[in-house]
């Protein structure tokens, strides 16, 4: 029996890097009459006065989705250890292709993602154009998310662990430190 088969309430998945909870396990009827088994999910961490998202998929889809339980707490320590090296190569970051990581719902990746934007957003010629912050954003926001969660430790120390492992290989701008969302 495969991951998706254990998937029950109050399990936490991540979903496109973001934390989600599920609430509940059921069945929903469809259009056609069809009975088909659900999984409800909402999100973990409430980033705002609003409702938190609330979703639903059909069981038997939670593969094509690339919905995962979060990784474990080496592959955080794989992650945060990823943060704190430099590059071997100067690359660019395509913000086009930037959402293929994400799909992949993979927190090295998201890493890897990250740590591109941060030397970028770090080097003095440079200026992040507002789709790279907002990638950035949710780079980081997404990590920070689900270290807090497999860590079990709030989000602002989560942040505060890989900022400071990005600091390591280019130190942060004095007027960027008041960007925080934590």
């Amino acid at each position: 029996m495969n991951e998706i088969q254990h998937f029950k309430v109050g399990d936490k998945i991540v979903d496109y890097g973001q934390v989600f909870r599920i609430f509940k396990v059921g069945i929903l009827k469809i259009f056609s009459g069809k009975k088909v088994e659900c999984i409800f999910y909402k999100q973990h961490f409430i980033r705002d006065k609003h409702q938190p998202l609330v979703c639903s998929i059909p069981r038997s889809n939670v593969k094509e989705a690339n919905l995962r339980k979060p990784v474990s707490e080496e592959k955080i320590e794989k992650t945060l250890k990823l943060l704190g090296e430099k590059p071997n190569q100067e690359i660019i970051v395509n913000a086009t292709k930037a959402d293929i990581y994400f799909k992949e719902n993979n927190p090295l990746e998201t890493a890897r993602l990250l740590k591109l934007l941060w030397l970028e957003k770090q080097d003095e010629e440079k200026k992040l154009s507002n789709r790279k912050k907002n990638i950035y954003q949710k780079a980081l926001r997404n990590l920070v998310e689900e270290m807090a969660v497999v860590q079990n430790i709030s989000l602002k120390e989560a942040r505060k662990k890989i900022c400071g492992r990005l600091t390591k290989i280019c130190p942060e701008k004095k007027e960027e430190k008041n960007d925080r969302q934590y």
